[in-house]
């Protein structure tokens, strides 16, 4: 299979190249066998080709629903072609079948995951198109991280899985070696995709999205140093929610209970930084998330919030990894959502404080990842907890992946959910299951 694909990226590729540089004339000397391997071996080089099949199997799906038993295939791509020093680039898309055997259940789908290009000049990177762009130094929760959205409906089991680019401009200017200030901006806005847990009856008759305008520009500038004792970072992000707020337009006669969702304009200051110390690493991150247009008058809708988290981790004998965070969130002008009078207004309000982490005035949890290997590094095992004290609420993944070969591994594991039903992970319990999955390596 790896051959076959090679081979096809080569055609289609070769016969580009062909057209535009002539490449595929024969050397003077040599044979045309020859020099057919020698532009094949050079062109396969030059775009950096390399992909992923996977066989996977999920007890559930992540659409708040009874739906079991999916049985899936996925196949992925990526494409790093790259013209001397000056230019380079990715193209990555994923292929997946989610459920073979019922597929109008839940349909194939196909999806660009990034695209652009990259110009290097003396002191400055210029990358344009579809692009991830992950802030953040803190483990598995990232308050600075506003910029790119991810996919929490997709079955596919690891957070990078989630994530799919925005088309966007990003600038990075080298100042020092360890200096660099980062440009971002894109009037595409492209939200989050999540199941939302709806009250019995309701139906969400728009997804109000932002108008694609270049009044609706979102902005991102972030000043980082990396190397050195202390890594650090300062940013700010203007732009629009990634999550929506669930906000009431009225009844219908056949319906019931009438939604929108919007996507509140946000600003966001943010810090983070880590450090050494010995065997112990530190981080911290903070972000202080300001709704554009927050009056303290709509009762339904999410307050500004301060969000943090403070780590430590440690390797112990040789594999041994213990991450162990605190984080929280901190209400500005907090009101408690059960307080107010109209029972449709309270229902928004309390769906959207679960959303946004603002239940209550202060909301505190922890998270902590231990992970191990085992027999010469070939298996690895893993749990990731997420617990929220108030109220009470845990999300726990563990994970067990065993390497046959360099190019073929096998994970199994499960995501279980816990909690009240008016907590976040409890909205979830029915989607709590087990996941197995094969992946080869092309």
């Amino acid at each position: 299979m790896a051959s076959l694909i090679r081979g096809i990226l080569f055609v289609l590729i070769s016969s580009l190249w062909a057209t535009h540089s002539g490449w595929t004339q024969t050397a003077s000397g040599s044979s045309p066998q020859d020099s057919s391997a020698a532009v094949q071996e050079s062109m396969l080089s030059a775009i950096r080709a390399s992909g992923l099949l996977r066989s996977d199997y999920f007890s559930s799906s992540k659409s708040v629903d009874d739906k079991t038993d999916f049985y899936g295939v996925t196949g992925q791509i990526k494409l790093m072609p790259s013209v001397g020093e000056r230019y380079d680039g990715k193209i990555e898309a994923r292929f997946t079948a989610p459920d073979l055997k019922h597929d109008d259940r839940t349909p194939s789908t196909a999806r660009l995951l990034e695209g652009y290009l990259t110009t290097h000049l003396n002191q400055v990177d210029l990358r344009v198109g579809k692009q991830n762009v992950a802030w953040g130094r803190a483990d598995a929760i990232n308050p600075t991280d506003n910029l790119t959205p991810r996919d929490y409906t997709v079955l596919l089991p690891f957070e990078e899985d989630q994530r799919f680019g925005t088309t966007a401009i990003r600038l990075d200017y080298y100042v020092t070696p360890e200096h660099t200030v980062t440009v971002f901006t894109t009037p595409l806005f492209e939200p989050s995709k999540i199941s939302l847990p709806l009250p019995a009856g309701a139906v969400v008759i728009n997804n109000k999205r932002p108008a694609r305008t270049l009044s609706n520009s979102e902005a991102g500038l972030k000043f980082n140093k990396a190397g050195g004792e202390t890594d650090w970072s300062a940013s700010y992000y203007h732009g629009f929610s990634l999550l929506p707020e669930i906000r009431s337009r009225g009844f219908s006669n056949g319906t019931g209970l009438l939604l929108e969702l919007a996507y509140p304009e946000i600003d966001v200051f943010g810090a983070d930084v880590a450090r050494n110390y010995g065997s112990y690493g530190f981080r911290a991150e903070a972000a202080y998330i300001l709704p554009k247009r927050y009056s303290g008058q709509e009762r339904t809708l999410i307050r500004p919030y301060l969000y943090y988290v403070l780590g430590v981790d440690r390797t112990f004998f040789e594999n041994l990894n213990l991450n162990l965070q605190c984080i929280g969130r901190l209400v500005h002008n907090y009101e408690d959502p059960e307080s107010v009078a109209d029972p449709v207004q309270r229902l928004l309000a309390v769906k959207n404080a679960i959303l946004f982490g603002q239940q209550h005035r202060s909301t505190n949890g922890l998270t902590s990842r231990i992970s191990d290997k085992w027999l010469s590094e070939t298996l690895e095992t893993e749990l990731l907890l997420i617990v929220y004290f108030n109220p009470s609420s845990k999300y726990y993944r563990p994970l067990v992946t065993y390497a046959f070969t360099d190019r073929l591994k096998g994970s199994i594991g499960g995501e279980i959910y816990a909690g009240p039903q008016d907590s976040y992970w409890g909205l979830l319990k029915s989607n709590r299951g087990w996941f197995a999955e094969l992946r080869y390596a092309l």
